[in-house]
């Protein structure tokens, strides 16, 4: 398995296999650079997985669907964001994400068997109600859950810092240690998150 990481403001994922050149994208934000990287690299993008409904993963995932084809898989509880500008956070509230329809609404426990790889489905809301993490060999995508000694906002519609801590803790208690692909900035470890991140610790409970 091999992992491409694509960056401008927000982390995506090309994910594939070496040797049938298949694979599937974590969130989409830039369907030209998730293109990019899948062209010339010979591979053929089967799947397009969104960790949440939030416009900064979504925006390019309608252009990526029509360039490829690829199936959407999506927690149901974040379908409602895709055409909501106040909901996904599009700039100043508006509507600038393209509508897609979801194909296969996830849940927590399924596991997708796509381009000859396996991801298990974990949900983990606190950041969005519909927020999941996936599970692909020792890799973990979080999406804005986890970040590199911080955690995600909560401070917004459906977010939930007891739920958020519930959810990083639910993470911690898997066994062994695990890549954590985040949704923004620098890459980090489970294990080291379960020693430094503060989300342990801290205390909003009474703030919102």
């Amino acid at each position: 398995m091999q992992i491409v990481k694509t960056t401008y403001f927000t982390n995506c994922y090309l994910v594939y296999d070496e040797n049938t050149k298949e694979g599937f994208v974590v969130d989409c934000v830039s369907e030209k650079l998730l293109l990019q990287a899948a062209q010339s690299r010979g591979v053929n993008i089967k799947a397009i997985l969104i960790t949440h409904g939030h416009y900064d993963h979504i925006m390019g995932v309608k252009a990526l669907k029509d360039a490829t084809g690829a199936k959407i898989y999506m927690h149901e509880s974040d379908i409602e964001k895709i055409d909501d500008g106040a909901k996904n956070f599009s700039p100043y509230g508006e509507n600038k994400v393209a509508h897609f329809d979801v194909d296969v609404p996830v849940k927590d426990g399924d596991v997708l068997e796509i381009a000859g790889m396996r991801a298990e489905v974990i949900h983990t809301p606190g950041h969005s109600v519909g927020s999941v993490s996936y599970i692909v060999g020792d890799t973990i995508f979080c999406g804005d859950l986890l970040f590199k000694d911080s955690y995600g906002r909560f401070d917004n519609y459906d977010g939930d810092f007891k739920t958020l801590k519930k959810s990083a803790e639910r993470l911690f208690a898997l066994k062994g240690d695990y890549k954590l692909l985040c949704g923004h900035e620098e890459d980090t470890t489970l294990d080291y998150e379960r020693n430094h991140n503060p989300v342990l610790t801290d205390n909003y409970e009474n703030i919102f």
